[in-house]
C-alpha cells in the first residue's frame, strides 16, 4: 500500500492559503487597535491626530511579531501571537516609537508651513521641500527597523536605537526596500485617501516583513549567541 507523500493541509496551496488567512486577521486587528487614528482626520486638529498615532507603535510592532511567526511557520495563529507581542511589547515599543512619531511631526509641520515662507521667486523652497520629504523617509525607516528589531529580539532599547540605525549599511538593500515601501504607501495616500490603509494596511506590513528577512537572520547572526 502506498502512502500519501504529504498529509492533508501540507501542500503549498494550504500554506498559501494560511498566509492569506493570517495576513487578513493581523490587518483586522491591526485596524481595531488604530480605530482612533482612523477617525481623528475627520476633526480637522493636528493635536489629535498626533495622539492617536501613539498606539501605532505597539500595534506595529504585535503585529510583525505575528507576521515573523507566521513567515517561520508557527502554528499558533495570529491572533495569539498578536495579543503576545502586544502585551509583551508596548512599553518599550513606545519608548522606540514616540521619539520617531516627534520628529516626524516637526517634519510633517515644517512641510505645512514651508509655503508660508517660500517667496514666489524663492527657488531655496522645492529644494528644501524635498530635503524634508528625504529626512521624513529616513526618520520613518529607521523607526520601521527599531519596531522590527524589537518584534523579534530583545535587546535593550537603546541597542535598538542603534541597530536599527546599523543596519542601514549592513543591509542596504532591506533598507532601501522598506523605505521603497513605505514611499509608495505614502503617494498612494497622498494621491487617493487616508482611508486607502483601512484595506492594505496589514499587507504592507507584510510585505515589510517578508523584505525584512535578511536583516533579521544578519542581526541575529551577529548579536545573539
Amino acid at each position: 500500500m502506498v502512502q500519501n507523500k504529504a498529509a492533508y493541509g501540507a501542500g503549498p496551496l494550504f500554506r498559501a492559503a494560511g498566509t492569506v488567512a493570517g495576513v487578513m486577521m493581523g490587518h483586522v486587528l491591526l485596524v481595531l487597535g488604530n480605530l482612533l487614528l482612523v477617525f481623528a482626520p475627520l476633526l480637522g486638529n493636528w493635536l489629535l491626530v498626533l495622539l492617536a498615532c501613539v498606539p501605532l507603535g505597539p500595534s506595529l510592532v504585535a503585529a510583525m511579531y505575528a507576521f515573523n511567526r507566521l513567515l517561520a511557520g508557527h502554528e499558533t495563529g495570529v491572533f495569539k501571537d498578536f495579543r503576545r507581542g502586544y502585551r509583551m511589547n508596548f512599553r518599550p515599543a513606545l519608548v522606540v516609537w514616540l521619539p520617531h512619531l516627534l520628529l516626524l511631526a516637526v517634519i510633517a509641520f515644517n512641510l505645512v508651513g514651508l509655503p508660508l515662507f517660500s517667496g514666489p521667486g524663492n527657488g531655496a523652497g522645492p529644494a528644501l521641500r524635498g530635503a524634508l520629504l528625504v529626512l521624513g523617509l529616513l526618520v520613518a525607516t529607521a523607526a520601521l527597523n527599531g519596531l522590527l528589531l524589537l518584534s523579534r529580539f530583545t535587546f535593550p532599547v537603546r541597542d535598538i536605537y542603534r541597530l536599527s540605525l546599523y543596519g542601514f549599511g549592513a543591509q542596504k538593500r532591506v533598507a532601501l526596500g522598506n523605505a521603497g515601501i513605505l514611499f509608495v504607501a505614502a503617494f498612494l495616500l497622498l494621491m487617493t485617501t487616508t482611508y486607502l490603509m483601512l484595506v492594505v494596511a496589514g499587507a504592507l506590513v507584510f510585505l515589510v516583513c517578508l523584505n525584512s528577512r535578511p536583516l533579521l537572520r544578519f542581526i541575529e547572526a551577529r548579536f545573539t549567541a
